[in-house]
């Protein structure tokens, strides 16, 4: 696949893909079976598996580390962290950190967020995901806690994307479809993964910086169940089919993960495969050194400066 070269302002879409490794061509990885993700690995000419490796000027698709250098499985908080801030969060930590983004993560955050750099530049930014009232009012009893996008967004003092943007096609659930924003009380009725693509295409070519996060393949991997694994596979296969057609020629979209899981579906447990990242688009090639997770961050934004 060869993209056009642009030599407008540089754009990008960071679609980000909780719990998505690069496990072994084995029985146990759903990832392993092209039919599963048919428009990703026809563009990238292989499955998702670990000997991925495309380098061209506008197409890249390679495994980079998620480990950091810290002993221990990969988890959420660091990974996904050091994603948005380009700071291992694990070594500033000394672990790996599950779930949510305590008091010093949520400080790197403040400080070192792709939202914050992009905006000292003059860029604009957006968090693409649509939110509720009942997950702030949920926060607010210390039922939950705040997830880092949702930090990363806080902390820019950004607004979140509502309903009311739902419903004119400006942000979109993070199951794709909106399924189960209506069983958490949403009356708007779901869209197809295609719609999904072209709201999140469309959001990008209005942002220097457009994040989407996606937790649909972590919960599948925790639930080691085949037919939910496969269907999850297929639901993003769609929507990223959807969202390369409609990609704006100056956007770049970069997909990513924090830590392995739905590659392996014979334990519950995260994994230590590397994760995928693949870049579309014009800029592509500005993530050719890239290894680890610390580097998606810098690599935007050298390109934006």
């Amino acid at each position: 696949m060869i993209l056009p070269m642009s030599s407008d302002p540089p754009q990008f879409i960071l679609l980000f893909l909780d719990g998505v490794g690069l496990g072994d061509r084995h029985p146990d990885n759903p990832l392993t079976n092209p039919d599963h993700t048919p428009f990703l690995s026809q563009l990238l000419g292989s499955p998702l598996v670990n000997d991925l490796g495309i380098y061209q000027p506008t197409l890249l698709a390679k495994p980079i580390d998620a480990r950091l250098g810290v002993p221990g499985l990969p988890q959420s908080a660091t990974g996904q962290t050091t994603l948005y801030t380009g700071i291992n969060a694990a070594q500033f930590r000394g672990r790996h950190q599950s779930g949510f983004a305590n008091g010093s993560l949520r400080q790197l955050i403040a400080n070192h967020s792709l939202f914050k750099q992009v905006m000292a530049l003059g860029g604009t930014v957006t968090l693409a995901n649509l939110y509720s009232p009942a997950y702030f009012e949920a926060i607010a009893q210390r039922r939950i806690r705040y997830a880092v996008g949702t930090l990363v967004n806080l902390t820019a003092q950004l607004p979140f994307r509502m309903q009311s943007e739902y419903e004119q096609g400006q942000a979109i659930s993070w199951d794709i479809t909106g399924e189960r924003a209506r069983a958490r009380g949403f009356t708007s009725p779901p869209i197809t993964p295609g719609e999904a693509g072209r709201r999140l295409a469309s959001l990008g070519a209005c942002h220097t910086f457009t994040l989407f996060e996606c937790f649909l393949p972590d919960y599948a991997g925790h639930q080691q169940q085949w037919p939910n694994a496969i269907a999850v596979l297929k639901r993003v296969d769609q929507f990223v089919e959807s969202l390369v057609e409609n990609l704006s020629p100056d956007v770049t979209l970069v997909i990513t993960s924090d830590h392995g899981n739905l590659e392996d579906l014979t334990t519950k447990r995260h994994t230590l495969n590397p994760v995928p990242l693949i870049a579309i688009g014009p800029q592509a090639h500005r993530f050719d050194a890239a290894k680890d997770l610390t580097a998606i961050a810098p690599s935007i934004m050298q390109t934006l400066k």
